[in-house]
């Protein structure tokens, strides 16, 4: 089993045991073991440094749990064994520092989109000393350009890289969509017994270099998909967007929940996560080697199909056009066939590896 994931470690000056839960708005720690009571490294002694905003959980650990079996059970390519042998440490669970970030922004955008021409053809006719008119379509490009605008709210990571945050769950975190309806201004009645048991790690970054950091790509990221929506369902090219933004939410400090937990298959360790209020999940997974064969030996046998029909000029060659044409009309049908086959074979095999992953769950 891999070892227990710790965001800090506190030990007791008298009996010096770790004490790896408390919470960051109590002044003191009182020691489980011996009764010491320690003042506590994390106590936030600014009422200005108290966040403004929390999000709180809505959800269990039961659910936590739960979305992790479902995600196992539900993704391709996992072991059909994988509840039979997996392991996992202590779930983490954790309120986390974020800073707000909220506005709106503007962009400008331009592009080229393609479109059908009809081209007409004027040939000479040698069999009959005539004129052969051909249609065809033939793809054009015409510059598009708009305008956009609206809002946007994310949050980012008050933390930057003191250790205690494992790189997996840093990523996940790092830029965050935010939900307004979820979030409550802060009080310590918000806190249960639970959450006074929470570890957290320090915010200790500074929301200016935050923005800097990450805000302005996340505006323009925000700008340029809502520019791409506005274009629709169109093939493009050249895309270009620039995007201006008024801040009017500057860095404000969350407290925002997450689950975390690390399990093992093969000795190998993987991870799963999800926000406090299971909206949002991420996870790494082992693949069943054997089931990615078997799909990559399917899809060599379709590509094979697919690029067969070049043979048509070689029957061309040796037995004329019309044994051609016939080749080219029972390639068409073969390769319709050979894929509805193996796309069925492939469908059918990852479903009952996934009924297999469903039932071993259902004995947990």
């Amino acid at each position: 089993m891999a070892e227990n994931l710790k965001l800090h470690e506190l030990r007791c000056p008298n009996c010096r045991i770790p004490i790896e839960s408390f919470s960051p708005f109590k002044a003191s720690v009182k020691c489980p073991n011996c009764g010491s009571v320690i003042s506590n490294p994390n106590f936030i002694t600014k009422e200005a440094d108290l966040p403004s905003r929390m999000i709180p959980f809505t959800t269990q650990e039961s659910d936590f749990e739960q979305a992790l079996i479902n995600a196992l059970v539900e993704q391709d390519y996992v072991p059909k064994d994988i509840f039979d042998a997996i392991n996992t440490d202590g779930v983490f669970r954790a309120y986390l520092p974020m800073y707000l970030f909220e506005g709106t922004y503007q962009a400008s955008w331009s592009c080229e989109s393609s479109y059908q021409e009809q081209k007409v053809d004027i040939s000479n006719n040698w069999t009959n000393s005539g004129k052969t008119i051909s249609t065809k379509n033939v793809k054009k490009w015409r510059p598009q350009n708009g305008n956009t605008s609206g809002n946007f709210a994310f949050l980012c990571l008050a933390n930057e890289g003191d250790g205690n945050l494992p790189a997996e769950l840093r990523n996940f975190t790092k830029q965050f969509p935010y939900d307004v309806m979820l979030s409550k201004e802060f009080r310590d009645s918000l806190l249960t017994e639970d959450d006074e048991k929470l570890i957290t790690v320090s915010r200790n970054a500074d929301p200016t270099i935050v923005w800097q950091k990450h805000g302005k790509d996340l505006v323009n990221e925000t700008a340029e998909k809502a520019a791409i929506n506005q274009i629709g369902d169109q093939e493009i090219r050249n895309f270009r967007a620039t995007s201006s933004f008024n801040l009017t939410t500057k860095g404000d400090y969350l407290l925002v929940p997450f689950w975390f937990v690390y399990y093992s298959y093969n000795n190998q360790r993987y991870n799963f996560m999800m926000d406090g209020t299971g909206q949002h999940i991420s996870y790494s997974y082992p693949q069943d080697q054997e089931m990615v064969d078997f799909v990559n030996s399917k899809e060599k046998i379709k590509k094979y199909v697919k690029w067969s029909w070049l043979l048509t000029f070689l029957v061309m060659f040796f037995g004329g056009f019309v044994a051609g044409c016939i080749f080219f009309v029972i390639w068409f049908i073969a390769k319709i066939v050979v894929n509805k086959m193996i796309n069925g074979k492939i469908n059918a095999a990852l479903a009952e590896a996934r009924e297999l992953r469903r039932q071993a769950s259902s004995r947990l």
